[in-house]
Formats: structure tokens, sequence, C-alpha cells
């Protein structure tokens, strides 16, 4: 039989055993680290990322060598995503800690077999699992969402920047595809100096006599049409008479 006043919560299930896991943890542990080493590790962790996995997968759809800037925006998206997705798994067991470290009451598990118990913490537990919970662990979630909150926004920047300088039709870039009328659908000779060569001398005499001898026809056309337009009126006035 237990002792009275013992707490019945296995030791592994207690919120402040929980909370030592946690710190121990290998991976889960960063956010109980110091600020500078919790930021290098998620910089380590993004530039590892960005070096094995973000980039090699933006330069499949930007050439780096002749579209840096956008492969290297499209790497940062990626490596944004992937730091922000580990934050958020530290966030959420973080998170779990803070709330039944915080909670007048534990849920646990007496042998295993999922047959829920809920102990009503003593009073010398609960102050010393609140005192944990707000001075130790709720700073460091607070920590943590901040994190993520940046890595939205990096995302967010980044897509947004992407979106303003790509423009893959044509292989062109996006000021100079406007420039060209390209977005408009319309024909503009500066557009067509840049891509078709210049007419030699016998090509432009060639073309000035085509159109000579179009303005020739079309003005023979035009006079047969007056012609028969005159004498079909005589035709009809002299029926008339």
């Amino acid at each position: 039989r237990r002792a009275p006043g013992r707490c019945p919560v296995p030791k592994d299930q207690r919120p402040s055993s929980q909370l030592l896991e946690l710190q121990d943890s290998l991976l889960m542990g960063w956010g109980g680290k110091a600020l500078n080493v919790y930021a290098a590790r998620l910089g380590g962790l993004g530039a590892f990322f960005y070096v094995t996995l973000a980039y090699p997968i933006a330069s499949v759809s930007y050439d780096p060598t002749t579209q840096p800037t956008e492969a290297f925006i499209c790497a940062c998206t990626g490596s944004f995503t992937a730091v922000a997705v580990f934050a958020l798994l530290i966030y959420n067991n973080w998170s779990y800690v803070r709330d039944r470290l915080l909670s007048a009451t534990v849920e646990y598990e007496e042998t295993g077999w999922y047959d829920g118990q809920v102990y009503v913490k003593d009073p010398e537990m609960l102050a010393r699992d609140r005192l944990l919970g707000t001075y130790v662990v709720r700073p460091i979630v607070e920590r943590l969402r901040k994190t993520l909150l940046a890595c939205g926004v990096g995302v967010f920047v980044s897509l947004a920047a992407l979106n303003t300088i790509d423009a893959p039709e044509y292989g062109v870039d996006g000021g100079n595809y406007y420039d060209n009328g390209g977005a408009s659908g319309f024909y503009k000779e500066s557009s067509m100096m840049k891509y078709e060569p210049p007419a030699t001398v016998g090509e432009l005499e060639a073309e000035e006599r085509e159109e000579r001898e179009e303005l020739q026809r079309y003005e023979a056309a035009m006079d047969r049409y007056q012609r028969d337009a005159r004498q079909n009126a005589e035709d009809a006035a002299s029926s008339l008479e």
C-alpha cells in the first residue's frame, strides 16, 4: 500500500521529471540552451539544409549561372521551412511540459495499460511546478514562438522577393520581358531590333520595290472600281429614261 500523502504519479510521468528529460534530450534540449548556443545550432541546422537539400533542389528550378539570385532566394525559402519544422517540433514538446507544470492536476497511467488517473497536486508540488513552468519553461516557449514567427516571416519575404524578380517567360528577366511588350502581347520595334538581325541594303531596296508594286496594284484596282461604278450609274440612268 502507498503511504498516505505520497505522490502516486510514477516518477517518469511527473512534470518535473519530464522537464529534466527534455533538457537532457539531444534535439529537444536545444530550446533550453543559452541564447547564443540556441541561435548557433538553429543557424547551423539551416545552413546544413541549405547546402545539402535546399540549394541543390533550387538549382534544378533556376540555373545558378544565369539566375543566381533566384536560386539563392529559393534555397533560403526551403532552409527557413526546414528550420521552422524542427522549431515547431521542439515548441510542441516544451509547451506540453509547460502546461503540465502549470496545471493543478497531473494525468498519468498507473500501470501502463491505459488506466488513466488524475492526481491533484499537493501544495508543495504545485508551488514547485508552477515556479518551474513560469520562470524556466515559459521563457523558452516564448523564444521558440518568436523563432517560428521569424521563420514564417523569412519564408513570406523570400516568396515575395522571388515572385517579384522571377519572370520565367521566354527566359528573360522580368524588367526586359515587360519592356519588350511580351506581357501585353504586342509587337514593338525595340524588341524586334534585339532579336532580329538588321536588314541589308539589298533587302531594304527589295522591300521598297515590293511596297511600290503593291501600291500600284492597289491604285489600279481602285481605278477599275471607280470606272465600273460610274458605268453602272450611267446604265441605270439610261434604263430609267
